[in-house]
């Protein structure tokens, strides 16, 4: 199945990006629409979006159900292919909100594609299994603690380590260092005859670190993040009760090439990208604009064919249903709809 396919691209794809990796992120209630006030008990949501081609209207439709507990937690999606008959992934979770299991369906049968095993204190999970659906590839991920930190995380492919971190913390348990060690079984390159001069010969990838440094600066936290010699990232944070500021610049060894602004305040989000050329100059922007009843964007991008700045403005209406939470969600652009959610919610108290 096609969504079947990119979800798991995108969770291995993920695995190889963040020190102290987790390979199976719960991050639920960032990405689907399920806010919501009082004792509910499951939403089961249908997400329609509209693509004019040739003065047809195209549609693609989501269906999913999220299951909850009376203390408000995630313990169960479904996901359905065209109509909530035909169920082709559950994520599953244990009372604490973590994710336990995630099965897949394929030609009839179930597929356990994940699973994990957790302790009383972390987010981290004891081990993470991750299983390829049609073969018998195996990843594993295993993790070591100390005082309830993560000091060390394995990975296995086949049953065999591939490579392992390490972490280093200070006093007041911030993570300062995070070295990657390659096995002799480890994923390496592979170089030609052609820069041999002789035979193709296997060299591992080389093992590093990553160092973290942290400030404060009056109210404002900084965070320090890099490679030496290679790449460099810099985060600068400022929260109260009514905003947060969040600043990151990105540079390849000391060229800046890209910094984003996030600024959230209790109705809005503001969100501005920028990209740098040689010379310090914007090449390339992106820029939202976030309210409860639109969105602004403003972009330009640095194509030969798609040059000019651009604006354009989504309009989202709702309905509500006697317990004040949102049924239906319309986005709209230039008076035609472009997307819908819809929501049936079930509620534990009556």
């Amino acid at each position: 199945m096609k969504l079947s396919k990119i979800f798991l691209f995108l969770l291995f794809s993920k695995l190889c990006i963040y020190s102290q990796k987790i390979p199976i992120e719960n991050n639920s209630k960032q990405i689907l629409p399920i806010d919501f006030d009082g004792c509910v008990k499951n939403i089961t949501i249908k997400s329609l979006y509209f693509n004019e081609k040739n003065k047809t209207i195209d549609t693609t439709a989501m269906i999913y159900k999220v299951l909850f507990a009376q203390n408000g937690n995630i313990t169960k999606q479904m996901y359905f292919d065209k109509s909530d008959d035909n169920e082709w992934k559950t994520i599953e979770y244990d009372e604490l909100e973590r994710i336990k299991t995630i099965k897949t369906k394929k030609d009839g049968k179930i597929w356990v594609i994940s699973e994990q095993f957790f302790n009383t204190f972390s987010t981290h999970p004891d081990s993470t299994t991750i299983n390829h659906v049609g073969d018998k590839y195996k990843e594993k991920y295993i993790n070591l603690f100390n005082k309830k930190n993560l000091i060390r995380q394995e990975y296995y492919a086949q049953d065999t380590l591939r490579h392992y971190n390490t972490y280093i913390y200070d006093n007041k348990k911030r993570l300062i260092k995070d070295n990657f060690y390659n096995t002799k079984n480890g994923f390496g390159i592979t170089l030609g005859k052609s820069i041999t001069g002789y035979k193709d010969e296997k060299t591992l990838h080389s093992n590093d670190s990553i160092i973290y440094e942290y400030k404060k600066i009056k109210d404002t936290l900084i965070t320090i993040k890099h490679q030496p010699k290679i790449w460099n990232e810099i985060k600068k944070e400022i929260k109260s009760n009514n905003f947060s500021s969040v600043i990151v610049e990105k540079y390849n060894r000391d060229f800046l090439d890209n910094a984003s602004h996030t600024y959230k305040s209790k109705d809005s989000i503001f969100n501005f990208t920028y990209y740098y050329n040689g010379k310090k100059e914007i090449r390339s922007f992106y820029k939202t604009i976030t309210t409860p009843t639109s969105v602004v964007s403003n972009w330009k991008s640095d194509g030969y064919y798609n040059s000019e700045e651009k604006t354009a403005t989504v309009y989202i209406e709702f309905e509500f249903d006697v317990y004040n939470n949102w049924i239906k969600k319309k986005y709209s652009k230039d008076k035609i709809i472009i997307s819908q959610i819809s929501r049936k919610i079930e509620y534990y108290c009556k």
